[in-house]
């Protein structure tokens, strides 16, 4: 009799057990299916942070490489015989206004990516095939055929009307770690955005975040737009991005992201930009180089919190640096390539001329921060030796979620917004007359400056960091030929080192209200 009272109990505990189930099938199910089905709620930025959230709970595996015998690591130029086939371009016999062509593994990239194609919310890899494209005269392995199969593509570009309705050209593209480039009409490429950027610029090894998952919604027919969701991963952090691009006159992506640490990093930048600079006008030529000025970009504007406009001139330092700017709820920043004239480059190869200005305009409240400007010292240029992110004063918690939301312009020049007086050059340099003083001149540009009566000039407002400022002599005069205002600064000879730097501050005013821009530059730790 206890034997069967014992097995009546053992039914209704499993009978109680069937029944919690069933009152809580939501949550044990929607652990069971996969992270993406919800026919309640179209695909979108919650879906890929379900997925980082349970990436957070396990240990980091680093991607798969894809290393193909005689691909790997060969130079540049072999690795552009690698072409994908434009006939057979993701979308191409739709009628679309976007196409996707992609990567292969071979050259400095060996990084798999996972892309899927998302139609009516649901996610579909486009895999890996050798048949989309051509080698040229590479020599591929005997056993090609059967290696192939397991490979992946490393990036993919985007392809759009931008110049021309009646033929489609690349305009952005994704390869390595989180790097993307996207240009606007009339562009070509030049700096880089990134998704995150983790203990850039300290003496200890950067780690670069990779987006490893792309979900690339297909457009509708008459869509000006393409939306793309990512998925980013790396040893310290975790995070899941939006990101909406609006190719066109001057391309836009919004930019919307949330991002998780695994544990606590030295240094966090967001909404990294990441561009080159050789040398410019105030330099002299590196390597004997024949052309006058090498740059992608030559200043980093920022506009403050208090519409206070800054302009800093990119350098090439003696030793590499990072300059940290006070940047709490700032309006934009971005790298800015200011000088658009063919003769400052004359390379009709790499095109500097036409390189993009990116600028960066928050869409929430970061908070408290600093802007950092890294600049490192090279010799080549095929580095990327400069680089501009925000940095929160204080970091997120590990395991805890932080937002950060942008749109990134990529500009001719500065962003329309910006309408005072621009600083268009700067030489340096000293009169053999007069060997113990020194003169800077500087050139001021635009619209309503240029309007202004040469017997009526603005007046400079000039700070440096040392004891010269009574010993400064200016002049500052209208140059009717180039419609701009030329300021020539005096001041004694002053040993300026990397070490200790002569800092300058220069900003013009007319009936005491500010009609320029803020140029800041540090001599000394140019090279």
């Amino acid at each position: 009799m206890k034997k069967l009272n014992f097995f009546f109990a053992l039914i209704a505990i499993v009978l109680a057990g069937f029944s919690f189930l069933k009152n809580e099938d939501s949550v044990s199910l929607h652990s069971l299916t996969d992270i993406f089905s919800n026919e309640n709620q179209p695909f979108g930025l919650d879906h890929l942070d379900r997925k980082a959230k349970k990436l957070l709970k396990k240990d980091y595996v680093r991607p798969t490489l894809v290393k193909v015998p005689s691909l790997d690591g060969i130079n540049y130029e072999d690795y552009r015989q690698i072409a994908y086939k434009p006939e057979i371009a993701i979308w191409k016999n739709l009628g679309l206004p976007f196409q996707l062509q992609f990567f292969h593994p071979g050259h400095i990239y060996s990084t798999g990516v996972h892309i899927y194609e998302l139609v009516d919310n649901e996610p579909s890899e486009i895999k890996y095939d050798a048949s989309r494209f051509d080698f040229g005269n590479l020599k591929l392995p005997d056993h090609f055929a059967s290696l192939s199969k397991g490979l992946l593509y490393t990036g993919f570009r985007i392809h759009f009307p931008l110049n021309n309705s009646n033929s489609l050209e690349e305009f952005a593209v994704f390869q390595g770690a989180s790097y993307f480039r996207v240009i606007s009409e009339g562009q070509v490429y030049g700096l880089s955005a990134r998704g995150l950027a983790i203990n850039t610029g300290l003496p200890e090894k950067e780690e670069f975040p990779i987006f490893e998952e792309f979900y690339i919604k297909r457009p509708e027919k008459f869509d000006q737009t393409i939306e793309i969701f990512a998925l980013l991963n790396s040893e310290s952090a975790v995070g899941s991005y939006h990101l909406t691009f609006l190719p066109g006159k001057i391309s836009e992506v919004k930019v919307r992201s949330k991002i998780y640490l695994r544990k606590k990093v030295k240094r966090l930048g967001f909404a990294p930009l990441t561009s080159m600079f050789l040398y410019g006008e105030t330099d002299i030529p590196i390597n004997q180089n024949i052309h006058p000025e090498v740059h992608d970009s030559d200043g980093l504007l920022l506009l403050t919190e208090k519409d206070v406009w800054e302009w800093r001139p990119l350098i090439n330092p003696k030793k590499t640096t990072i300059t940290k700017i006070p940047a709490n709820s700032f309006k934009g920043y971005g790298l800015i390539q200011r000088d658009r004239k063919f003769k400052s480059y004359q390379d009709d190869k790499m095109k500097y001329h036409l390189r993009p200005s990116a600028w960066i305009v928050p869409e929430n409240d970061w908070g408290k921060g600093n802007l950092h400007l890294l600049e490192i010292a090279t010799q080549l240029d095929s580095d990327d030796n400069m680089g501009a992110f925000w940095e929160p004063e204080t970091h997120p918690q590990p395991l805890e979620p932080f937002s950060i939301n942008y749109s990134l312009f990529l500009n001719e020049r500065s962003p329309e917004e910006h309408t005072l007086a621009k600083v268009s050059a700067v030489f340096r340099g000293q009169d053999p007359l007069f060997p113990n003083v020194t003169t800077l001149t500087l050139y001021f540009t635009g619209d309503d400056i240029k309007k202004l009566d040469r017997n009526n000039p603005p007046k400079p407002i000039i700070q440096t960091n040392r004891k010269i400022n009574p010993d400064i002599h200016y002049t500052i005069e209208k140059i009717s030929e180039m419609s701009q205002w030329r300021l020539v600064i005096q001041y004694p000879k002053e040993e300026a080192s990397f070490e200790s730097p002569l800092e300058w501050k220069v900003h013009l005013e007319k009936d005491d209200q500010t009609i320029s821009e803020t140029w800041i530059y540090e001599d000394g730790l140019s090279r």
